[in-house]
């Protein structure tokens, strides 16, 4: 029973994590976009594909704020990004379409 407790409270705080840095992605992209822009064709079309989604977030992580670099290792966010894709790409698609508008 402990041990479900304590996973219940670790997937709440994941889960209260993911919200915050979904949240956050939006600016970061918008920000960030002259330099994410060559890359956003090649990962909306690499959707399906996790080993070039993958290769995309190594090298979108050297454009993340340092102080996020420091706290968050790259491997630790390519797994993050492989496992919210989804939603990822769909921040992508947002931020594009608002750029080209």
């Amino acid at each position: 029973m402990l041990s479900s407790l304590i996973n219940k409270d670790n997937n709440a705080e994941n889960s209260d994590l993911t919200s915050k840095i979904m949240n956050s992605v939006g600016p970061v992209i918008a920000e960030n976009w002259p330099k994410i822009e060559p890359y956003a064709d090649k990962a909306l079309a690499a959707a399906q594909d996790d080993q070039t989604f993958e290769m995309l977030a190594r090298k979108v992580y050297p454009f993340l704020p340092m102080v996020v670099r420091l706290a968050v290792k790259e491997d630790k966010f390519v797994t993050f990004t492989l496992q919210h894709k989804g939603p990822l790409l769909a921040k992508l698609v947002e931020v594009k379409n608002k750029q080209g508008a």
